[in-house]
């Protein structure tokens, strides 16, 4: 069984590599990358969601291989895994994930705009990326940092700021799991996910903010190794 994990804005696949201790063995982590960051940080970034979207379909359709496999989306990465569901169901070049997992993003727009030029959008970026959390103050205050991540978290804001959320209309019977924290997103947000997760759809709140992952990773990979346990072969 493998689980594709989609990181989210300036983050990379090692976000999840706290999760992965606590999943059964017979469950591998795949941490997905997307282009621009870490390994692949000499590709450009992508233009719009379209080249996101079909980048990550082909990376699974490469290495999801003959047994069952699911999705696990983070923030941007919560988009991404729906448009890659998407796009897996219509295509029909693959069997159907056994499992979406989404976290920490609802089908709707949520922050501020980010425009690709100016001073003031350099701020704005780094107040928003502050104000989800998850960075060390070492960090928040290093030039260095910020000259070598901001046009990392500028590609990837510009990426949702700009996504139509009205493309997530399409319906799936694949059943689905959402995590969130209700000081992050409002619960009435997140359960927008139901209405294209039409068959299970579980809403399942922890306490925390955005990143409310990194104090829950033994709950949270518990739930995915239940969930996927009826899937065994």
């Amino acid at each position: 069984m493998r689980l594709f994990c989609f990181p989210f804005v300036g983050g990379s696949g090692s976000f999840f590599n706290g999760l992965a201790p606590y999943l059964r063995p017979d469950i591998e982590p795949v941490k997905l990358e997307y282009a621009g960051h870490m390994e692949r940080r000499h590709e450009p970034f992508y233009k719009d969601f379209d080249e996101l979207t079909a980048d990550m379909y082909g990376q699974i359709k490469t290495q999801a291989g003959e047994g069952p496999y699911a999705l696990f989306g983070y923030s941007l990465g919560a988009l991404a895994a729906a448009e890659v569901t998407k796009m897996i169901q219509a295509r029909g070049e693959m069997p159907l994930p056994v499992h979406v997992f989404l976290a920490s993003h609802g089908p709707c727009f949520l922050g501020e705009r980010v425009s690709a030029e100016g001073p003031d959008e350099n701020e704005t970026i780094k107040r928003w990326t502050v104000r989800f959390g998850g960075l060390p103050e070492k960090l928040i205050n290093s030039p260095t940092f910020w000259r070598v991540y901001l046009p990392v978290y500028r590609a990837d804001y510009e990426l949702i700021t700009s996504y139509d959320f009205g493309r997530l209309v399409y319906e799936t019977r694949i059943p689905a799991t959402v995590f969130f924290s209700p000081s992050d997103i409002p619960r009435r947000d997140m359960e927008k996910w139901r209405r294209v997760f039409t068959g299970s759809c579980d809403i399942l709140e922890y306490d925390g903010g955005h990143f409310f992952l990194r104090e829950h990773e033994q709950e949270v990979a518990d739930v995915i190794n239940e969930r996927l346990r009826e899937h065994d072969i």
